[in-house]
């Protein structure tokens, strides 16, 4: 999944960078408005207060300075019943707090207080006033709220569609996953085991389902396993053989619909690739059409352009895929692929109930689904999320049942007390939705929340929650995410505003620049990751130095990587281009989304000008849609882009970023020679199935990235996960879509 980290807006995430830089002297290195030694530096005791009752007491808060120099402070609350004792003043200070119910309704009434400082970040201190009809004694020590319940409030609705064939976000997933079952699922926290789940059996090569030379896959399928609603009964009121109940006709259908519904931008490609050597059903169409009638696949615009003997033999190829024999589920692979087994954890792999998925039930207003037959699949193709007839209704076999979803105000899930492991849940969830900082922060100091939507700039408010022990703080988790600088070797001339003149003139640059390996690495040596990662960042990341991210398998700790080294990037400059680049300079343009944070542009544009007065890399604004469209356009010669993983593994990385027809690698336009061993050695190790033999295939890949600077890593994001204190069973899945809520409770 693509991440973009320089626009507003992307697909999967958006990595917020959020200081500007101030220039220095040529020849310096660029700094941040991060506060120098010496200089002044705000601090507020407090951030939240609470008040209560009719006559509440006056509450405090302290401003310090814990730098240098002098601070000068102003304070503002945004509510008129409350009186500051002070609103400007130097720090050290303390500021009394006081508040004024007078004509206020019973009820929780929220403000918040700003204080600012010339050069700091502002400060919020939330506070609320609580005027009950009856005042409530507060919550006795060790007392726990909604001891059954697990409470999430969220920022805002973070589901797309409950159908698990269409989902392709992890706001979806996450409940998605809770709520349905894979054939075999994660073990624990490690992204990279598995534990049988309606399966029986993990296949190996050692227990002899893994079979054909990796071609076949067999799952002994659980018995006895019930879905959450059934037995499924049709018009006349006669239950519906095999409903209710998981058999592997099940798992057979599940998969057949999702590829044959393959919703435009779903997951559905994960499967086809393994499966049928294709990326959509269309492209299946396309082949099948050529194949039939000789049509060439570019007149093939839709399935409207496909005969009605196509149709039929699309649906015959992907039934041919999952088989059901003697009681096991059975995969027929294209080819070799390694990384199959990763695939088919994810909650794409979900198992449905086949006659409850095709019945239509009126009392939960659920449409009729695909009746597995070959003549009226093409109905069911790509629907609109909100048309899937699973779009909000679901039945699984997992630990929740979906209770209620209220669009933008609540998602719960109910215990599934017939679960078939060992015990049911622990807790229910309730998942809510809150705009207001202010108001999530003091649900979780109440404990009216377990967990909450936090902004890193709101962080600082939460840190006291945990020195008093009511908010557990995890920290350092690893991102699935991966950003790097991406310089297209030849891009696209015509009606190109990223080039200048197109011309190496020093008021433009040609549309192959970056084909010369003395520019690629010359960029690599002039950024500077220290800056960007400690100031811009605030250390919540860390250097990536390879395409893929460290915890997958396949990653090479000891592959060298790109540091700032300016003579080494001067010395590359000088040599670029026979020597016209040092004696003629250039000028290059990256887009910038309005509103979008530059600070990566800005430390390397700054180098660049430190090295030669003549390097000139300039922002250009566009819109998000605009620069979507001008990287499909093969327009932008050089970006900063990123990968969050699809499914954790090494593949995941190597064929998207550099693979000849990869998201990235596709517009790298890589030379011919280098990219014909990129794309062997992907092949290679993606139909490997000897762990050892694998591995190093994925180093070699590594090392051409590197040797070659096609693609120049920048950084692997960490983050930090709080929840109250009570909350126990927590851990990090780095190939989890959110939280796994089965494994929690509460003490």
């Amino acid at each position: 999944m693509k991440k973009s980290w320089l626009i507003a807006g992307a697909v999967v995430a958006v990595i917020v960078f959020a200081l500007v830089l101030i220039y220095t002297n040529p020849g310096q290195k660029p700094t941040s408005k991060l506060p120098e030694a010496g200089a002044p530096q705000l601090h507020v005791t407090t951030a939240v207060l609470n008040f209560e009752g009719a006559a509440p007491a006056d509450q405090s808060f302290d401003i310090h300075n814990t730098g240098g120099g002098t601070l000068s402070w102003t304070a503002r609350a945004d509510q008129p019943w409350i009186k500051l004792s002070a609103e400007s003043g130097t720090a050290p200070a303390t500021v009394t707090v006081s508040v004024d119910p007078s004509g206020l309704s019973a009820g929780t009434h929220q403000a918040q207080i700003t204080i600012n400082a010339e050069g700091q970040p502002a400060k919020i201190i939330a506070v609320a006033l609580v005027l009950p009809t009856a005042i409530t004694p507060p919550i006795p020590k060790g007392e726990i709220k909604n001891p059954d319940t697990y409470v999430v409030v969220g920022i805002g609705d973070f589901i797309d569609t409950l159908d698990p064939a269409a989902a392709y976000d992890t706001g979806s997933g996450s409940i998605i996953f809770n709520i349905y079952e894979t054939l075999i699922f994660f073990d624990g926290p490690h992204p990279d085991k598995f534990v049988p789940w309606l399966a029986t059996e993990v296949p190996t090569l050692e227990n002899g389902l893994i079979r054909d030379a990796g071609l076949t896959y067999v799952f002994p399928i659980r018995q006895g396993v019930q879905f959450h609603y059934g037995p499924v009964k049709d018009a006349n009121g006669n239950e519906i053989p095999g409903s209710g109940v998981l058999t592997p006709a099940d798992v057979e259908y599940s998969f057949e619909r999702g590829m044959l519904q393959d919703r435009a931008g779903g997951p559905q490609w994960l499967l086809l690739e393994p499966l049928l050597g294709v990326s959509s059903i269309l492209d299946l169409a396309r082949q099948v059409e050529s194949e039939l009638h000789g049509t060439s696949p570019d007149t093939i615009k839709s399935l409207d352009d496909v005969s009605p003997e196509g149709l039929q033999e699309v649906c015959r190829r992907v039934k041919a895929t999952v088989e059901v024999e003697n009681g096991n589920a059975v995969f027929h692979l294209k080819e070799p692929f390694a990384p199959f087994l990763q695939i088919l954890a994810g909650f794409w792999g979900s198992v449905l109930d086949k006659e409850w998925v095709m019945t239509e039930i009126t009392d939960i207003n659920k449409k009729a689904g695909w009746d597995g037959s070959c003549d009226t699949w093409r109905k069911f193709y790509d629907p609109p999320p909100h048309e899937s007839e699973l779009f909000n209704v679901t039945n699984g076999t997992g630990p929740y049942i979906l209770e209620r979803w209220r669009r933008e105000e609540e998602i719960a899930l109910k215990i599934y007390k017939d679960y078939w492991r060992e015990r049911p849940a622990h807790l229910n969830v309730n998942i809510k939705f809150n705009r207001e900082w202010t108001t999530r922060l003091l649900q979780l100091q109440n404990g009216d929340a377990d967990s909450v939507s936090i902004l890193a700039r709101n962080r600082d408010q939460v840190y006291p929650l945990v020195d008093q022990g009511l908010v557990v703080m995890y920290k350092d988790l690893p991102d699935q995410c991966l950003s790097f600088w991406m310089p297209n070797q030849k891009v696209t001339p015509e009606n190109n505003p990223y080039i200048g003149s197109g011309q190496l003139d020093g008021n433009g640059i040609p549309p192959d620049f970056f084909s010369d390996i003395d520019i690629r690495k010359a960029f690599a040596y002039a950024f500077d990751w220290d800056t960007y990662i400690t100031e811009a960042l605030e250390g919540d990341s860390v250097q990536a130095k390879t395409i893929m991210i460290k915890e997958v398998f396949g990653y090479n700790p000891d592959v060298p990587y790109y540091r700032l080294d300016l003579e080494k990037a001067t010395e590359h400059f000088q040599r670029a281009w026979g020597g016209q680049v040092w004696e003629k300079g250039f000028k290059l343009f990256l887009p910038h989304t309005p509103g979008g944070s530059r600070v990566a542009l800005d430390i390397l544009k700054q180098n660049l000008e430190n090295i030669n007065a003549k390097f000139k890399l300039e922002a250009l604004e566009v819109q998000g849609t605009q620069q979507t469209q001008d990287f499909n356009n093969d327009k932008i010669p050089f970006d900063g882009s990123g990968w969050c993983q699809d499914y954790h593994d090494p593949h995941n990385w190597a064929y998207p970023l550099l693979g000849s027809t990869g998201y990235f690698g596709r517009f790298l336009d890589i030379d011919p020679q280098v990219q014909q061993t990129l794309d062997d050695l992907i092949l290679q190790a993606r139909r490997e199935l000897d762990p050892d033999k694998r591995q190093e295939l994925y180093y070699q890949i590594e090392q051409i990235n590197y040797d070659n600077a096609l693609l120049i890593p920048i950084e692997q994001g960490v983050f930090k996960r709080f929840t109250r204190s009570w909350v126990k069973g927590f851990f990090w899945n780095m190939a989890y879509v959110g939280t796994y809520y089965w494994y929690l409770w509460k003490e």
